[in-house]
This record gives C-alpha cells, structure tokens and sequence, in this order.
C-alpha cells in the first residue's frame, strides 16, 4: 500500500510552491538544478515543482524513478531533466550551468556539507539555496526529545543546520554572500512531533523506495485546492517579523550569491 503524505505535507508543498514561484520571478532563475532531488519523509523529486510552474526548466539530481511520471501528471514533463551522477560532490556538470542550485532538507545529512556547497558553488552562476527544517520552532525540540525518549537514533543529520544563524553562517564560510532568509511552511500548529516520524523508523520506510501518495500532484494538477489550504496561506501570509516567524514556522531558507558574481554586478 502506498504511503500517503500527511496534511501537514500536503500544506508544505502549497507554501513551498507560493514561495518558489516568487523567487523564480524576484531572481530571474532560467535554469535550475535540485541536487539532490531526494524526499525527507515524503514523496521524493517533486520539490522543484514550483519552479517548473513558474515556468522555469529544473534538471533533478539523482531523482525516485517516480520523478517522470509526476512531473507530467501536473503537465510539466517538459521542464524537467534527471541526471544521474555517480559522486554528488564532483558531477559531471560544466561549472556555471544553472542560475540557481538549491536542495530541501538535505544538507545536514550530507556526509560532507563542505564539498555538497562547493559543488553547489561550482555549477551554479551565481545563486545557491539551502531549505531546512526549522530547529526554532516548537516541534523541532519535541521531537528531538522523541528520539531520546525512545532510544531511536537520530537519522536527520546535523541539526547545527537547522537553525539560521548558524547555517548562515556556514555559508558565508564557503564565500557566499547572503542575499536572502525567509520561511515558508507557517501554518498555526507546531512542526511535526515526531509521532509519524518514528511510525516511518518502526516500520523501515525509506524515502526513494517507498511508493508514496501525493494529494499535490492531483490537485496541481486541477488547480482545486482545498478551501482549508487557502485559509491557512491567509494566515502564514500575515506580515510578520522574521524573528516571530521562527517560532512557528516548519521552513525557514538561505540563499547565498557567489560573491565573483557580486563584485562584477
């Protein structure tokens, strides 16, 4: 039986959506690469789906064999490429090959986070973006402790990268200039517990083998979402500083600019 997404999921992809649009038109992104287009929890290679929508072509790293086929269930077969690569550190992409490099909840379990954003650094003309889980927000200790509580190791990486300051400050490590850090994913109830998390440890689930559902790919494809979807957007849309934001919201992302690219603007 296919592992269905959450509502919690189903609500994420809307917001990441939203805000991958707005940044396709606010940066001019043309090309873009997902490296990799990997799945924390939920179906896999379907992320970069807003950019597709906001008209911009996206190359999948290394994507679920899933990855055609739900790109053209929501008619954007066509602006998408997979790649398969044998060392996500060192692909066989020409440096300077996309406008924008960006993974989603990926970085802190990258063996090595350096070599992942220097690469990112190489391939990218000169914006690289890191989404992550919100370790600010209340769910985020929860369900730390839920691992603790019951002896589960801790399979999500380091969570030094789960919290802006820090990733930022990573990033600026590797010489990146940040142009920008926001949240998506604000709705009013906290970031997941961990109680469906540990179901997904118990019973072996691992993302790129799992048959998954997502009610995403039905409803983009339609254009009919829930009226709770909109209602909860209204909310997350309610203008806030950013130091609130991170007490509620699950997403929060970076984006860094090559500073060559910054000098020579």
């Amino acid at each position: 039986m296919a592992e269905l997404e959450s509502f919690g999921v189903d609500y994420e992809r809307y917001s990441l959506e939203k805000c991958l649009g707005k940044l396709v038109s606010i940066y001019n992104l043309k090309d873009c690469v997902e490296l990799p287009a990997f799945g924390a929890k939920a179906m896999p290679s379907i992320y970069s789906l807003g950019l597709g929508k906001a008209g911009a072509n996206v190359t999948l790293v290394n994507p679920a064999d899933s990855a055609r086929s739900s790109w053209e269930t929501v008619n954007l077969g066509n602006r998408m490429t997979e790649s398969y690569q044998d060392n996500l550190h060192h692909t066989t992409f020409a440096d300077n090959s996309f406008d924008w490099a960006w993974n989603f909840a990926y970085l802190p379990s990258d063996s090595d986070p350096v070599s992942c954003i220097r690469e990112m650094k190489r391939i990218s003309r000169r914006y690289i973006a890191v989404f992550s889980v919100n370790g600010r927000n209340l769910g985020a200790y929860i369900h730390r402790a839920l691992h603790r509580f019951l002896d589960i190791p801790w399979t999500h990486g380091d969570v030094n990268f789960n919290f802006p300051s820090r990733l930022s400050k990573f990033m600026k490590s590797q010489g990146l200039r940040i142009v920008e850090i926001g949240v998506l994913d604000c709705p009013f109830w906290p970031d997941s517990l961990g109680f469906r998390d540990i179901r997904l440890h118990r019973q072996g689930v691992v993302e790129m083998n799992t048959e998954w559902q997502s009610n995403t790919l039905e409803w983009m494809k339609t254009g009919e979402y829930p009226s709770w979807i909109y209602g909860v957007y209204a909310f997350e849309s309610i203008p806030m500083p950013l130091f609130i934001k991170y007490i509620y919201a699950h997403i929060f992302y970076i984006i860094g600019e090559k500073i060559a690219c910054y000098k020579t603007v």
